[in-house]
């Protein structure tokens, strides 16, 4: 057991005869792990592009709720009349008038 633990560690496996076998499975290993660093760094970089789009769009949202709440305070009639107010214009003293036309038969 002392002595396969030794060949194992001075790599004795992979001198002598028979040993083209050792390599090309220590190549597949080695072409597996390849593939795997790859794919993990692959997973990573989405999970960064995800995150920052998650941010963007929380920014755009509170944008959209801070410009709805301008539009909507700039809606209000007093806001309105206080602004047109400037301009000379009023808002009427009494209610408006109905006017019904009748048709001629």
């Amino acid at each position: 057991m002392k002595t396969g633990i030794l060949n194992l560690l001075k790599g004795t496996f992979l001198v002598q005869e028979g040993a083209s076998k050792n390599w090309r499975f220590i190549l597949f290993i080695f072409l597996l792990a390849g593939l795997m660093i790859t794919a993990s760094h692959q997973v990573d970089q989405k999970v960064v592009q995800i995150a920052q789009a998650s941010k963007e769009l929380q920014s755009v949202r509170s944008e959209f709720v801070s410009v709805r709440e301008q539009v909507m305070h700039k809606r209000m009639e007093t806001q309105l009349a206080a602004a047109l107010r400037n301009q000379g214009v009023f808002p009427p003293d009494k209610a408006p008038v109905k006017i019904i036309v009748q048709a001629n038969e």
